[in-house]
């Protein structure tokens, strides 16, 4: 029996141990938290359930939604409301995702003269989109030399990418509009443009459930990968902190790019413009939570920067999912991006409180009904992919061996997500069997 180590217990690294396992091979996966699931992250606290990290999927994640199917958890899957909201100042637009051109022409958010523009100009917006697949943008490179902000501008103008398209781009990426490449915001438009959904009991649920498959070893942070002529050897410290190794016939390094290079120095050399594009895009959550419902219920609002320069997008976890809180209660989480701010010497509560004011100046009736605030800091949260990320990755794809034994998976090989990091980890997976036929 032929055997892989798994560096990493996200879901990239346990997608790739799953079909491996399935394949008859020997899976040994070594993690260096006290858990499994990376980003992916699920609490719960009398009677709310807390998807710390990401909190959503779509029916659009065709490969993470096999793995839902293949562990049992098909059944869990459940959809979201169906309307969402849009902040301009202290005024929330709602938008219903089931009717969204007639949402757009009806809502009050875009001056006539601006739903004019986006009408006549809207297949112009999405021509990137035609053929894009988001996990292989080599027939979209081309397109990579510019920001989301300045090609939106040069199409509707800046009054509709003030209110509209920057709000979006906020939520769909870590970075800001000016930032983020046109390939980033399209290709998770692409992703996006599915039915929401979630996972009842929090979506940390699949790579449990994958764990529980697999030979999983805690607290065991790998050191150092070797190739020899019988395979690979990882070096790794077990959970007592001594020393060990052991030799496999194949490895998958399912961490950011960054711990990869340092794990396996034999990557720097073709990975060196991606290591050189590639940076942290920190992320703060904070989850907020009352003691009674909002009146309007969109599961998901998107913030753009004149409305809070700190939270770019708020989700009411109770409307997304009817387990997320008890009745007649509300659990509303803000994503807070690093990017603009240093906010290492903001406290919890500062935090807590800039998040506060914006809920309740959007929603009055919760005021006086504040119940508790949580905040989790994440220093990674994604890759940001920002102009030229996407030309310095194909770089590193064109150059690095599809069948050498040592492989890397993770969603900074396509746009950032759960469905990115699945489909990284199966082509690894996939590229390691297709070495050993």
């Amino acid at each position: 029996m032929k055997r892989v180590v798994i560096v990493g217990s996200g879901l990239a690294g346990l997608s790739a141990g799953y079909r491996l396992r399935e394949r008859g091979w020997q899976v040994t996966v070594f993690e260096s938290l006290d858990r499994v699931g990376g980003r992916v992250r699920s609490e719960s606290e009398d009677g709310f359930v807390f998807d710390v990290g990401p909190v959503i999927v779509t029916d659009k994640y065709t490969e993470y939604m096999k793995l839902v199917r293949d562990v049992g958890l098909l059944d869990e899957v459940v959809d979201c409301a169906s309307e969402m909201g849009v902040v301009n100042g202290n005024e929330l637009h709602i938008l219903d995702t089931r009717k969204p051109v007639r949402s757009f022409l009806t809502t009050k958010l875009l001056p006539t003269r601006a739903k004019v523009r986006l009408v006549a100009n809207g297949v112009r917006l999405i021509k990137p989109l035609f053929g894009m697949s988001p996990y292989d943008v080599s027939n979209r490179v081309g397109y990579d030399n510019e920001s989301i902000e300045s090609y939106a501008d040069r199409i509707f103008g800046r009054e509709v990418n003030d209110l509209l398209i920057e709000g979006l781009a906020r939520t769909m990426t870590t970075s800001s509009s000016d930032r983020t490449s046109v390939i980033e915001f399209f290709a998770g438009a692409v992703l996006a443009s599915g039915k929401m959904q979630t996972i009842r009991g929090g979506l940390q649920l699949l790579p449990d459930r994958l764990a529980d498959l697999l030979d999983v070893h805690l607290d065991s942070p790998v050191t150092a990968v070797h190739r020899n002529e019988c395979g690979v050897e990882v070096q790794y410290q077990d959970k007592f902190g001594a020393s060990a190794q052991v030799q496999a016939d194949a490895c998958v390094i399912a961490t950011v790019f960054r711990d990869a290079v340092e794990i396996y120095p034999q990557l720097k050399q073709p990975g060196a413009g991606l290591l050189e594009a590639t940076k942290d895009a920190g992320c703060i959550t904070a989850r907020l939570t009352y003691d009674r419902n909002t009146d309007k219920e969109p599961f998901l609002i998107m913030v753009p920067t004149a409305s809070s320069p700190e939270v770019g997008t708020l989700f009411i976890e109770n409307v997304k999912a009817t387990d997320g809180a008890p009745a007649d209660t509300s659990l509303i989480t803000a994503f807070i991006p690093t990017h603009s701010y240093d906010f290492a010497s903001w406290s919890d509560d500062r935090l807590i409180g800039v998040v506060r004011d914006l809920v309740e100046r959007l929603f009055v009736e919760l005021r006086g009904s504040f119940r508790a605030g949580r905040l989790t800091r994440w220093s990674y949260a994604s890759h940001q992919g920002e102009v030229g990320y996407y030309t310095a990755l194909q770089r590193f794809l064109d150059s690095y061996p599809a069948d050498e034994p040592v492989q890397v998976a993770g969603d900074y090989l396509a746009t950032s997500g759960q469905e990115s990091a699945v489909v990284a980890g199966i082509n690894a997976a996939e590229r390691i069997l297709a070495a050993h036929n």
